[in-house]
């Protein structure tokens, strides 16, 4: 009779780091383990208190055992978000270079990662525009960051497994606006590697020192907690027959619809548009009972 052969578990990646911090302290490891984690390419942001006691005397070796039970390169610790760039505070651990590249929806985003922030969580909000249909658009983007969204509305979204053509439809072209001169840097490597230059112009610097011409057809305001400061632009932006304004913003749970449609009266009185919520995007929790949301406007020339 043949034998039968038992294959051992698998180990689970929680599983995997708490044997290699116990090996690595000889027995007996006595920090706590953290049970979550951002990882990818080939870098795991660990969170912000991992590792953070006092007692434990770490060095490279202990970055290293980290790295091996993970299965990555590079070990970073989440920071906070800090200043009017809001640089992303990730501190690199292990590892020399802090620059990635994500692929999502069959788009590239290159990004130094301790510098410029990424929202893993906003992934629905991108892929929402990527494969929407932007086809002969001019689009203003007033707070692009490293192309979080300008990406996305250039993109035909994810493409098949044999390079077939997405759903979404690029814009014709979009003016993107950005401040930090860093995330500048990786939006043009993006637009680069994407193949996407000539069909975007980036405006370096404060968007408020900026006389926008009303010859878009969409604008998006992706700025959190608010981008409250940039709807007067947005506004002014607008081509005379109207068009769409997508508004991140932050609602308390239960209050999306309230939220929304006092933002249409808002922009309503600011401007010579008729407003309308015409969809309200549930992205994101920001913040218990707080909702990271995006509200299309519709804004309509007012009829006399």
């Amino acid at each position: 009779m043949a034998q039968r052969v038992v294959m051992a578990p698998t180990l689970t990646p929680h599983a995997r780091l708490e044997k290699a911090l116990i090996e690595w302290g000889e027995g007996a490891f006595s920090g706590k383990i953290p049970t979550k984690w951002e990882k990818f390419a080939d870098v795991v942001i660990l969170p912000r208190d991992a590792f953070t006691e006092e007692r434990l005397n770490l060095d490279d070796s202990f970055w290293k055992s980290v790295a091996d039970a993970l299965d990555v390169e590079r070990v970073a610790r989440m920071g906070e978000i800090q200043g009017e760039f809001r640089k992303s505070g990730v501190e690199l651990l292990l590892g020399d270079d802090d620059w990635v590249v994500r692929r999502e929806h069959g788009i590239d985003f290159g990004y130094n990662f301790t510098q410029c922030m990424w929202s893993a969580g906003n992934v629905t909000e991108r892929g929402r525009i990527a494969n929407s249909n932007h086809e002969g658009e001019q689009i203003l983007d007033l707070y692009a960051g490293i192309g979080y969204y300008t990406l996305p509305f250039l993109s035909e979204g994810a493409k098949g497994p044999s390079g077939e053509r997405g759903n979404g439809r690029g814009a014709a072209h979009v003016v993107a606006c950005e401040w930090n001169p860093v995330a500048v840097k990786a939006l043009r490597w993006s637009l680069s590697a994407n193949g996407l230059t000539d069909v975007c112009t980036i405006i370096e610097g404060d968007n408020r020192d900026q006389e926008f011409q009303s010859e878009f057809d969409r604008v998006n305001l992706g700025l959190l907690p608010s981008s409250e400061g940039g709807y007067s632009l947005a506004l002014q932006a607008l081509k005379p027959e109207g068009g769409m304004l997508h508004i991140h913003g932050l609602a308390s749970s239960g209050n999306e619809e309230k939220w929304s449609a006092n933002l249409a009266q808002t922009l309503e009185k600011m401007g010579s548009f008729s407003c309308s919520v015409e969809h309200i995007e549930r992205v994101k929790w920001y913040a218990p009972h707080q909702r990271h949301i995006v509200v299309d406007i519709r804004a309509s020339p007012v009829s006399c």
